[in-house]
């Protein structure tokens, strides 16, 4: 397994894999110097999708997508993509890493995998989602 930058032939893959963004989305993260779109390859076929967007002004780091394709889970990919997340945050100079969810059931592994990885709950906010007037967004913190 290793982790690498994205490239343009492999937004296709990585749209079938997370839906989050289409290919064509993908494809323009490329030319974006504060996000770094990375996959997450097991003998040469792309199984994982990793997505870091770099806030500058107070060096954070945030986990816009971390997704394993959904017949590799539960096999360590999650975890080893979110090591190669990690490396990449620390080497844009990021001084900590940051994602959120909602206390959801099927968030579950995610958020587990993140304090399972040493992220910490550091915050809440009750007004994050402009349309859930009840959900409150946790966030979830790592420092590099």
């Amino acid at each position: 397994m290793k982790v690498r930058p994205a490239k343009t032939n492999d937004a296709a893959r990585c749209a079938e894999i997370s839906p989050v963004r289409t290919a064509e989305e993908l494809r323009r993260l490329l030319g974006q110097e504060d996000t770094q779109w990375l996959v997450l390859e097991d003998k040469g076929d792309v199984v994982g999708v990793g997505i870091l967007h770099y806030w500058a002004w107070n060096q954070m780091a945030w986990i816009w997508d971390l997704t394993v394709d959904e017949g590799r889970r539960g096999h360590g990919y999650g975890q080893a993509l979110l090591k190669g997340m990690l490396r990449a945050a620390k080497k844009t100079g990021a001084r900590v890493m940051m994602d959120f969810g909602t206390p959801n059931p099927n968030a579950c592994s995610l958020i587990q995998l993140l304090v399972n990885n040493g992220f910490r709950i550091c915050g809440t906010n009750d007004r994050w989602f402009a349309d859930h007037k009840n959900a409150t967004a946790v966030f979830y913190g790592y420092d590099l």
